[in-house]
C-alpha cells in the first residue's frame, strides 16, 4: 500500500524524524538528572529528600508539545531552582492517577480534562496553563475537529455521525476523543454506540488520518490545530480532507468542530510546600518562550467540569451507577440540604409550639385574672348594691317610723277607752282581747321607738335581761302570731334548757327577742315543707358566754347560699327584703357577741346566738 502510495511514505518518515528529535531533546533535558542518579549511587552520603522535585507527566500529551514544549520547560525550572533536584517522569494515565494518589509526586502536567478529573479528591490545585500561539486565551485553546475525505458528501453536520464510523487516538486523550464525544452528546447521538464503532490508534501506526484515507474509518477526530500542522508539513494535502461542523470562532486560529477548553496544565499537589509551589509559578510566567507558546493562567475550568458532569466521566462517574449508595453520593448535597431544612423546620415548629404554649399558659392565667376580677368587681358592685338598699331601707323604716307611731298610740288610747267602757260587761273573752291589743300595740310602739333611735343613731341603754324570759317570751310570741303550740315530745317546737338557774346578761331585752323571734320564722320557713318538721330552742353555757341556739331541719343549703346568709340581703328564703339575719347580726355584735351557722350532717341549719355573761357592752 506504500508503495502505491509514496506519499504516506514522505508522511511517516517526516514523522519518524520529529520524533526522533524530540526523544534527543527529552533525553537531553534528562542527562543532569541521569549524572546525578549516578553520582548518588557512587556516594555513601543520604542527601536531603527536600532538595527533590517529582514532576509527572502524562504520555498521552501531544507529542508536539513533548517536543517543542515540556523539554524546554524542565531545562528552564532547574536554572531558575539549583537548588532542588528536578526528576520528570513520563507515566501512563493510570500510573499518572496512582502517583498522584500515593502522593509520590510534587507537581503534573496533564490536560485540562485531566487535573478538572482528579482535582477535588486528591487537592490539586492550578499552577499554570499553556498557552499556545495560536489561542488568544489559555482557558479557551484546546478543542476537537472531526475530518472526513473530501467529497464525502454522507456528513455534512455533527448530527449526521450517528451512523460513522470513527477513529480516534485514545478513550483517555481529552482533545481527541472526551472533547469530541461531549459534541456528539449534545447531539442526542448513543455514545456507547460510537465507541463500538470506534477504531483507537493508540497514538501508533496506521494513525487516525492514514485510516480515515484509506477508508478504514469515515471520520477521524484530531486535535485542534492538529490538522494544520499535518498540512504545514505536508504530511496531508489540502484536496484530501475537510472539516465537519465547523463552529465560527475567533480564540483560536484553527478550525475546530467542538467548543474550545483550558489548555495543558502545571498543576501542584499538597506534597508540595508553598515556598516551592510559588517558586516554580514564578519561574514558569516569567518563562520567555516554552516551544509554540509560553506558560500563562486559565481562571475558570467550570466548562471541563460540565463536560465531565453531562457525559457522567471522570469525578462524575458515579453518575451511571443506580445502585441506592450511588445515588445518595449523586444527590448528597440535595438531601444535605433537605436534611437541613427539614431540621430547620423541625426546630421553627418546635420554637413556635413552645412560644404558643408559653402564650397560651401567659393567656390562661390573664383570663383566669380577667374572670377573678369580673367577678371581683360583680361581688363589689353587688355588696354597693346591697349597702344601698340597706341604706334605702334603713330610710324607710324611719319614715315609717315616724308616720307609723301616732297611729299607734291612737290605738292603744282606743283600746284603754273600749275597756273602760265595756267595764260592766261580763264576757272574759272581750276584757282578753282588748288586753291583747293593748299590749301588741305598745310592743309595736317600742319597736318603732326603737326603730326611730337606729335611724336617729341615739345610744343605747343596757339593762340586766334574763335571758329565759327573753326566750319564753319570744316563743309565747311565736305561738300566738304563728298558730304553732309548743310541746315536750310531739310539737313542732322542743325546749332544751341546760343553764343552770336564770341566764343573766347586761343588754335589751327587747333587741334579744327579736333576733330570737327572727331565728324561729327563719327555721319555721326551712321546715314548711318537711313531712316531719322539727324545730329546737336550747339555752345553754359555753365558757362565758350563753348560748341560744335554734335548729331545724329543713333542706340542706348550697355552699353560695350558706355563704350568703349573713350579708345585707342574707336569707334562706325566697320572699322578703332579706333584712333579718343582717340585722340580727348588728344587733349580736352590738351586745359583744356574734351570730353562727353551722350545716346540720344529713340536713338542716343550725343558728347560734352567742351573748357575753355580765359584760357590760356599749354601741
Amino acid at each position: 500500500y506504500l508503495q502505491m502510495n509514496p506519499e504516506f511514505l514522505k508522511r511517516y518518515i517526516r514523522l519518524f524524524l520529529t520524533l526522533i528529535v524530540g526523544i534527543t531533546t527529552f533525553l537531553s533535558s534528562s542527562s543532569v538528572e541521569i549524572n546525578s542518579s549516578s553520582a548518588t549511587e557512587s556516594t555513601p552520603l543520604i542527601e536531603d529528600s527536600s532538595k527533590f522535585v517529582n514532576v509527572g507527566i502524562l504520555d498521552t500529551i501531544d507529542p508536539w508539545f513533548f517536543v517543542w514544549t515540556f523539554g524546554d520547560s524542565m531545562e528552564f525550572l532547574r536554572s531558575q531552582l539549583p537548588d532542588k533536584k528536578i526528576k520528570s517522569t513520563e507515566l501512563t494515565y493510570e500510573e499518572l492517577e496512582e502517583a498522584i494518589k500515593n502522593r509520590t509526586i510534587d507537581f503534573f502536567i496533564a490536560p485540562s480534562g485531566f487535573f478538572a478529573k482528579v482535582a477535588e479528591d486528591s487537592g490539586a490545585r492550578h499552577v499554570a496553563t499553556f498557552h499556545r500561539d495560536t489561542a488568544l486565551d489559555p482557558g479557551r485553546a484546546v478543542g476537537s475537529v472531526f475530518v472526513k475525505r473530501k467529497g464525502d458528501n454522507r456528513f455534512n453536520s455533527v448530527k449526521d455521525l450517528e451512523k460513522a464510523s470513527l477513529s480516534a487516538a485514545s478513550p483517555d486523550s481529552f482533545e481527541s476523543w472526551i472533547i469530541a464525544i461531549g459534541e456528539l452528546f449534545k447531539e442526542g447521538i448513543n455514545l456507547e454506540d460510537i465507541e463500538k464503532r470506534t477504531i483507537f490508534t493508540g497514538y501508533g501506526l496506521p494513525d487516525v488520518v492514514t485510516l480515515v484515507l484509506n477508508g478504514s474509518a469515515d471520520v477521524g477526530i484530531l486535535k485542534a490545530c492538529e490538522l494544520e500542522k499535518l498540512l504545514s508539513d505536508g504530511t496531508v494535502k489540502e484536496h484530501e480532507l475537510e472539516v465537519i461542523g465547523e463552529k465560527d470562532q475567533k480564540d483560536l486560529r484553527c478550525k475546530v468542530s467542538s467548543d474550545l477548553y483550558p489548555d495543558v496544565v502545571f498543576a501542584s499537589l499538597p506534597k508540595a510546600g508553598s515556598d516551592l509551589v510559588r517558586r516554580v509559578s514564578v519561574a514558569l510566567f516569567t518563562m520567555p518562550k516554552a516551544g509554540e507558546g509560553s506558560w500563562g493562567f486559565a481562571s475558570d475550568f467550570g466548562s471541563v467540569s460540565g463536560l465531565y458532569k453531562a457525559l457522567k466521566m471522570g469525578p462524575y462517574s458515579y453518575l451511571k451507577d443506580s445502585t441506592p449508595a450511588a445515588i445518595l453520593y449523586r444527590y448528597r448535597y440535595i438531601l444535605i440540604g433537605l436534611l437541613g431544612f427539614g431540621l430547620l423546620v423541625l426546630f421553627y415548629i418546635i420554637s413556635v409550639q413552645r412560644i404558643v404554649k408559653v402564650r397560651t399558659r401567659e393567656l390562661r392565667k390573664a383570663i383566669r385574672k380577667m374572670k377573678t376580677a369580673e367577678l371581683d368587681a360583680r361581688t363589689s358592685q353587688e355588696r354597693v348594691f346591697q349597702m344601698e338598699k340597706a341604706g334605702v331601707v334603713q330610710e324607710l323604716s324611719a319614715m315609717f317610723a315616724h308616720e307609723a307611731h301616732q297611729p299607734i298610740a291612737s290605738l292603744v288610747n282606743y283600746a284603754g277607752g273600749l275597756n273602760m267602757y265595756l267595764k260592766d260587761n261580763s264576757d272574759p273573752m272581750v276584757h282578753e282581747a282588748l288586753k291583747e291589743i293593748s299590749n301588741q300595740a305598745n310592743r309595736l310602739s317600742q319597736i318603732i321607738t326603737r326603730v326611730r333611735s337606729y335611724a336617729k343613731r341615739d345610744s343605747k341603754k343596757f339593762t340586766v335581761v334574763n335571758l329565759r324570759e327573753v326566750l319564753f317570751a319570744a316563743l309565747e310570741h311565736i305561738e300566738k302570731t304563728k298558730g304553732i303550740s309548743r310541746a315536750d315530745n310531739n310539737g313542732v317546737l322542743k325546749i332544751v334548757e341546760s343553764a343552770v338557774g336564770d341566764a343573766l346578761c347586761v343588754g335589751d331585752a327587747l333587741e334579744i327577742e327579736l333576733v330570737v323571734i327572727n331565728l324561729l320564722k327563719n327555721a319555721i320557713a326551712a321546715v314548711k315543707q318537711c313531712k316531719k318538721p322539727e324545730i329546737v330552742v336550747s339555752l345553754s353555757r359555753y365558757e362565758d358566754n350563753w348560748i341560744i341556739a335554734v335548729e331545724d331541719n329543713g333542706p340542706s343549703l348550697s355552699n353560695e347560699e350558706f355563704s350568703r346568709l349573713c350579708e345585707p340581703v342574707g336569707s334562706h328564703k325566697s320572699h322578703g327584703l332579706g333584712l333579718g339575719l343582717s340585722i340580727c347580726k348588728v344587733i349580736a355584735e352590738s351586745h359583744g357577741g356574734k351570730l353562727l351557722f353551722e350545716r346540720k350532717p344529713k340536713a338542716g341549719l343550725k343558728a347560734l346566738f352567742f351573748i357575753p355573761m355580765n359584760s357590760q357592752v356599749h354601741a
